[in-house]
């Protein structure tokens, strides 16, 4: 078992003017199940690689255990990693793939078959170890590439996008056994997906990265109802959450957030002293669009109407998506089925105001 330490790391390719990692800083704890999300390109497989020795550490320190490793080639940094293309020997049997690594390793035959028979029994592969890979379907070559990290015996298991070739029905049950798999082992992972819905299933923690840059690192529930700028508010959560630009006005003593298209909020007194310095400004607002709710048929807050025009409706059976059009902004809701409505038509949307949020313009950072 293993914490893993990021120490002020960068990584720079060539004369790059912009590195790939910057300045990342952060703990992952011992036996803690940590998630690396963010975009294509946000440099999340970048770190992880870096842990693994297969690439280098342009600045700074990475340290796994008590060790810094910066300077150890990966055979000796005991880890195991688990790729999304799976990796494995096409011409050797299930039973040899997973004994491999522990075959270069030297271990003895009766303790390699002891490992690779808790590993099969532990993935409910027992069954497939005298196939090769091509006799297997997806899910179960991901089972045999997870099978050959348990066999190690590593301090620390390293996944990247290990579930993106599977369909959505065998991404949700793989996802579902990777966990328990984690609650079995209890070995610390790092696991790398560009896939929210992964992150906030699966993650102990999630840290969100974006253009190289740690975003926010912080357990699920916490990143979604405290995100702490407009890129961590927009990327997790699914739609996405809706930004619109408002005008901070005093009326009276009392704080509104207008908008052109119609738009007028009370803020309330526990947000007027955040906001107060944005009087006669502009900023932008985030409502998640499960917040929304059609006036007329849900009542609301008065003081929070914004009119619009349905533009899109998806009915998903249990919940549908709106696609609604307030003049200057898109909006996207995420309503009960009960609530009936054509495209075409003008309503009334409201939320809670404690269910808003709100941006500085200047540098997207959370108002607090």
């Amino acid at each position: 078992m293993a914490r893993v330490i990021f120490d002020g790391v960068f990584k720079r390719y060539g004369n790059s003017s912009a590195p790939a990692v910057t300045d990342l800083s952060m703990e992952i704890h011992d036996r803690e199940f940590l998630v690396l999300v963010g975009p294509s390109g946000c440099g999340k497989s970048t770190a992880m690689r870096m842990i693994a020795g297969l690439e280098e550490v342009s600045e700074g320190r990475i340290i796994i255990g008590d060790r810094v490793v910066n300077d150890l080639p990966p055979k000796d940094r005991n880890v195991a990693m688990v790729f999304q293309s799976y990796a494995l020997y096409p011409h050797m049997t299930v039973r040899d793939n997973l004994a491999y690594p522990l075959k270069l390793r030297k271990v003895q035959k009766a303790e390699r078959e002891r490992r690779v028979l808790e590993a099969a029994r532990m993935l409910e592969i027992e069954q497939f170890l005298d196939r090769k890979p091509k006799a297997l379907s997806g899910g179960q070559r991901q089972r045999v590439a997870l099978g050959r990290a348990v066999v190690r015996d590593a301090d620390l298991f390293l996944m990247d996008e290990p579930l993106s070739n599977l369909d959505a029905k065998l991404r949700v049950q793989t996802r579902a056994e990777l966990i328990k798999l984690h609650d079995r082992v209890q070995t610390t992972t790092i696991y790398v997906t560009h896939d929210q819905v992964e992150a906030m299933t699966m993650g102990d923690r999630i840290a969100v990265m974006s253009l190289g840059v740690l975003q926010q690192l912080d357990t699920p529930q916490n990143l979604y109802d405290k995100p702490a700028n407009k890129f961590v508010a927009g990327f997790i959560g699914s739609p996405s959450m809706n930004f619109v630009d408002v005008q901070i006005e005093d009326a009276e003593g009392r704080l509104y957030a207008t908008n052109p298209g119609g738009f007028r909020m009370r803020i309330p007194d526990s947000r007027g002293a955040s906001l107060a310095r944005f009087k006669g400004e502009t900023v932008t607002l985030g409502i998640r669009p499960e917040h929304l709710v059609e006036r007329n048929h849900f009542g609301g807050n008065p003081e929070t109407v914004l009119p619009v025009t349905v533009d899109v409706i998806e009915l998903l059976g249990n919940e549908s998506f709106i696609y609604l059009n307030s003049g200057n902004a898109v909006l996207t809701a995420r309503m009960s089925p009960e609530v009936k409505v054509e495209r075409g038509q003008k309503i009334e949307v409201t939320a809670e105001p404690d269910r808003f949020y709100f941006f500085d313009p200047k540098t997207d950072a959370a108002v607090a």
